[in-house]
């Protein structure tokens, strides 16, 4: 199986140094940006777009790779239920893909597997869901600069708040589509998602892996997102990311509470790691996106990802 890398950044090479490890995989690249045409056009059997978190930056990358007879792994967080952004160019490619005979998978750790298809495992121990918890804090310092950027770190109070205002500062992407594959997949009708994104400021310098927050910067936020169903909260999300998470007085953990006949709790400690956890999704779902029916899937669709 030949395995194509488009993009250079922690979770393609994550990803594709766990692939080289197995017996039976081919990996090419991780290519750059300057190799886009390479990397797109190898017909392998699937390329892995890495490059960014927006739907509308890797659509014709999508395109491309399917015209080339490859099925798509994709770590584009808005990608994980495109529907949820661009109804049409969700459809178009969809479409495309089923025509083609290939698969396109939006996969990652969050979207793809702690806020969606952990949390889908979870509910079937129980008979029906009356409402879901889901939480995840995250160390954030082992992330690059750009995306720490982007995400709300390293930015002053009004940087952070016009940041928010043009959708530069974006904090964690991917809650809706999350949301929109749980709630699909057990049925349920989304009202509406509330959301908001809240700065954490450092009182004294902080240094992480790949940037140095000054004191009065943002050196974290936490996000809430809420889906409504019948005018109730249905899904809660809740995220919290800092760069020195102990002074918060917190540690890395991801839980999920569900509220059913009976509540139940699940909890992982420490977290995921998010960086190892992502490439490790990624690598692990080779094999099912190859497997799986054609046209543009959830993680709802397909089997649980494992080496």
């Amino acid at each position: 199986m030949r395995v194509s890398f488009y993009g250079e950044g922690q979770v393609a090479t994550g990803a594709a140094a766990i692939l080289r490890r197995r017996r039976g995989i081919e990996v090419l690249g991780p290519f750059g940006r300057k190799e886009r045409g390479e990397a797109l056009a190898r017909r392998a059997d699937v390329v892995v777009i890495a490059t960014t978190s927006f739907l509308s930056a890797v659509a014709e990358d999508i395109r491309e790779a399917i015209e080339a007879g490859s099925n798509v792994i994709t770590t584009a967080e808005e990608a994980a239920y495109p529907w949820a952004n661009d109804a049409d160019v969700a459809d178009r490619l969809d479409a495309r893909a089923r025509e083609r005979g290939v698969s396109i998978l939006g996969a990652g750790l969050n979207p793809g597997f702690a806020f969606d298809a952990l949390v889908l495992t979870a509910c079937g121990v129980v008979p029906e869901v009356k409402s879901l918890l889901v939480e995840r804090v995250v160390d954030l310092s082992g992330f690059g600069e750009a995306v720490l950027r982007r995400i709300g770190v390293a930015h002053l109070a009004d940087s952070f708040t016009r940041g928010r205002r043009d959708g530069t500062v974006t904090g964690h992407i991917g809650f809706p589509q999350s949301m929109r594959v749980v709630a699909g997949a057990l049925g349920v009708e989304i009202e509406r998602i509330d959301s908001s994104v809240e700065p954490i400021f450092a009182k004294h310098l902080l240094a992480a892996r790949f940037l140095t927050v000054h004191m009065g910067e943002t050196a974290g936020f936490r996000q809430r997102y809420v889906a409504i169903k019948d005018g109730l909260p249905w899904f809660e999300a809740l995220f919290t990311g800092h760069v020195s998470l102990p002074l918060l007085g917190e540690e890395p953990r991801d839980s999920i509470t569900i509220r059913a006949q009976e509540t139940l709790r699940f909890s992982v400690t420490p977290g995921i790691n998010p960086q190892l956890g992502s490439a490790s999704i990624v690598a692990n779902s080779i094999r099912r996106v190859v497997a799986a029916p054609p046209g543009w899937v959830t993680v709802a669709d397909l089997p649980p990802a494992f080496p």
